[in-house]
């Protein structure tokens, strides 16, 4: 038998301005949304997504590049100190834990993925920024009036599920994600 549901405990994890366990109240739910933006202001609103998006994964691609070069250049560094100190005969304590150093630092960048991630951050900037000029020049696909926010808006979707499913993938260790 299922032990009985305490409702000061449902009650208490419930989000502010949702509908209590059992009322199926959708209108209750609505009234807790924000409003919609007027009709002048969606076109900003987008905009300023699109943006704020752009800049994220632009940031992104740059601390995986930052990161990405810092990790080789310190490799190619310690695997020469380390080849130059055991041709010298130099302490094999130092030596080991130089080329310890080298292993440690390749294993950083398998488990991190700085390369693949600003492969895959630099790709999904410059697609919001191209989108992003056909879009202010009102070229195909954005050239209707009609449907251009929707195009953006879905385009922008697009993107981000796309790098989120690539993220999932790494993370799950399988690499049918995208590059």
């Amino acid at each position: 038998m299922p032990a009985p549901v305490r409702n000061d405990l449902v009650m208490s994890n419930r989000i502010p301005g949702t509908p209590p366990p059992g009322d199926e109240s959708w209108m209750a739910l609505e009234a807790a949304l924000p409003p919609a933006a007027p009709d002048g202001q969606q076109e900003l609103l987008l905009e300023q997504e699109v943006d704020a998006v752009f800049q994220w994964y632009n940031r992104q691609a740059t601390r995986a590049r930052k990161a990405y070069q810092v990790l080789r250049v310190l490799v190619l560094v310690t695997g020469a100190t380390v080849t130059v100190l055991a041709a010298s005969a130099a302490s094999p304590i130092l030596t080991a834990s130089l080329a310890a150093a080298v292993v440690v630092l390749e294993g950083l960048q398998q488990v991190f993925q700085f390369q693949k991630n600003w492969i895959s951050y630099r790709s999904s900037a410059e697609g919001l920024r191209f989108h992003w000029f056909l879009y202010a020049a009102r070229r195909a696909p954005y050239d209707d009036d009609r449907t251009r926010a929707d195009r953006l808006a879905q385009v922008m979707r697009e993107v981000t599920t796309k790098e989120n499913a690539g993220w999932g993938g790494t993370m799950l260790g399988n690499d049918s994600g995208p590059a």
